[in-house]
């Protein structure tokens, strides 16, 4: 019998988009999912939502009827500000 992290574990690769290059997107391009956007940024979901507690810029909010979503060129400009 699998331990329920294992389980939980394997849910959260099951559900995890998949982003092939990050290449093939443009910097106006609109990013949807908190896990989409971690993947392209290289960082973990967790980074992401720390990111938004601390003031990243959101195009639209999501709840359990819409999904997040997020401006890539202004995201990156918050980031470039954050490091300064």
């Amino acid at each position: 019998m699998r331990s329920s992290n294992f389980l939980r574990q394997s849910k959260r690769r099951q559900n995890r988009s998949f982003v092939s290059h990050s290449s093939d997107f443009h910097i106006d391009d609109k990013v949807i999912g908190k896990d989409t956007l971690a993947n392209l940024m290289d960082v973990t979901v967790t980074c992401v939502e720390r990111w938004i507690r601390d003031g990243m810029p959101v195009e639209q909010r999501g709840d359990q009827f819409h999904d997040w979503v997020f401006d890539l060129a202004m995201v990156q400009q918050w980031q470039e500000t954050q490091a300064e």
